[in-house]
Parts: C-alpha cells; structure tokens; sequence
C-alpha cells in the first residue's frame, strides 16, 4: 500500500504494508540521495522546499503519475489511470506531472533506476506502472556513536535507524548485529 504522511508544510507518500489486508500491488521506493556542499548545505531544507513544491503542485495532495505518461512528457488524468490495469491504492491524490514537481537530478535518477531495474524486473517500467511523489527522507539527525554504535553512555546503544545512518530498512536491520555482537562480547 501506499500511504498518506503529513508534515507542517508539506505531504509525502510512503509505502505501508498492513497485517490483515492484502493488496494486488507491490510497492517500493526509489530514493536519491541528495548532499548539498558550498555554498548551499542545508539538506533538511532542500527537502522540505521540493515537499513543498509538490504540495502546491498537487493542490495540497501528492501527485500519481503513469510512468507512460510521464515517458511521454504529459500529465496523468484520472481517465488514464481508472482505465490501466493497476489501481492505485493512495487514492487521496492529484494526477499530474512528477517532473513539474522534481529537480531534473532526482526524475532522471528515478528514470534511469526503473530502466535498470527492468532489466532484472521485466515489466517493473511499463507505461502502467503508478508512481507517486513525493517520497522524502530526512536523515539529519545523526548520534555520534563508536565502531560498535555505542554512544557517550557506557551501555547505550544505538542501531536501526536511530543513529541516523542507515537509510532504508534492510541496513537498519543489518545494524543490530553490530552492538549485538559488542553485548554478547560483554556479557559472556
């Protein structure tokens, strides 16, 4: 499923799956990662004005566009989209146009992510494939931590995506292991 999150000035998507329904669709997320340098480094900011951008662009909703319409350089409708095979499941959107919304950077990363992936994926870039946006990550806050994840408190750990360095699920994951492995150690 693809879910509604709202900020102070702004709404993005995010992918949501549920215990007890079950949707036809797959979702996931193509993420671009964006670090600002001199003179312009407040990546927090850059974020939320692309949020916001989109926001007005979808009339205060996030905006659903077929990938074949946006291939074709044209806005989605609600006719192209009740008539492909895929039905949304975020329906609290305006169809339209991700590339009056996103930096060309980010589009074309996104672009050229899904042509990659059909490699492996057959079909995963057809012309009916929904994409929603925005999707944004904040990953400003980092805790200075150790090799080990432990922070200034002895015995305080931080892993997941707590201390603000693992970007996605699968490595917030992963980072358990790390203070896993230091505790076990510790413990005996």
């Amino acid at each position: 499923f693809v879910a509604l999150e709202n900020y102070q000035d702004f709404v993005c998507v995010n992918g949501h799956a549920y215990m007890d329904r079950k949707s036809d669709n797959a979702n996931f997320a193509f993420l671009s990662k964006v670090v600002l340098n001199d003179p312009v480094e407040d990546n927090q900011a850059y974020g939320e004005s692309i949020g916001k951008l989109a926001t007005l662009i979808g009339g205060g909703r996030p905006i659903l566009q077929r990938y074949g319409d946006l291939k074709r350089g044209r806005r989605s409708t609600w006719n192209r989209v009740r008539n492909s095979y895929i039905d949304p499941t975020l329906k609290n959107v305006t169809c339209g146009d991700i590339a009056m919304a996103l930096p060309e950077r980010i589009l074309s990363n996104i672009v050229d992510g899904l042509q990659q992936l059909n490699q492996v994926v057959p079909g995963v870039a057809n012309d009916e494939t929904m994409l929603y946006a925005p999707e944004i990550k904040f990953f400003a806050t980092q805790v200075e931590t150790d090799d080990n994840l432990e922070t200034d408190i002895k015995g305080l750990f931080m892993a997941g995506d707590g201390p603000g360095v693992a970007g996605n699920i699968v490595s917030a994951t992963a980072t358990a292991l790390i203070p896993a492995k230091e505790i076990i150690l510790r413990v005996g």
